[in-house]
């Protein structure tokens, strides 16, 4: 009886199958450092909307600012004596700790939502080690995001 050369259909099926595995797991890890920044951009980005749409249907005056680690949604409380900017909780997942906003650390917001739209037009430079991505707002609440070289 002649023995015969070469692999069987099993062995090759075998060996596409690993190849495979490494493949999709390499190539996971490669994309691994850019998900989270992104999917932390899009929340924040969808979260921003919804206070804008929150501050222009309720009447109150809600903000966005950033505390040094992390941003931070805000809402105007007018006492008798003064008015102060109470943190609001949200959905936001935790925040990545290599993005990072050029905003200054303050106790008052950045972009303020009114009933009328945005207080003012704000731009806002979000950086992480391989690249960068500008936020435009503009007084009509239209959010514009562009990713930077």
């Amino acid at each position: 009886m002649k023995r015969a050369r070469g692999f069987s259909l099993l062995e090759m099926l075998v060996v596409l199958l690993i190849v495979g595995l490494f493949s999709a797991m390499s190539v996971a890890w490669l994309d691994s450092g850019q998900a989270p920044i992104q999917q932390a951009l899009q929340q924040l980005a969808a979260e921003a909307r919804i206070q804008a749409a929150q501050a222009r249907h309720s009447g109150q005056v809600l903000g966005l600012r950033w505390n040094g680690k992390q941003p931070e949604f805000v809402r105007l409380q007018s006492g008798a004596d003064n008015s102060r900017w109470r943190v609001e909780p949200t959905r936001l997942k935790p925040w990545p700790a290599q993005l990072s906003a050029d905003w200054p650390v303050s106790a008052e917001p950045q972009v303020v939502f009114t009933p009328a739209g945005v207080a003012r037009s704000a731009v806002i430079n979000w950086h992480w080690p391989e690249g960068q991505q500008r936020w435009e707002w503009r007084a009509d609440n239209s959010l514009t995001q562009v990713n930077l070289p």
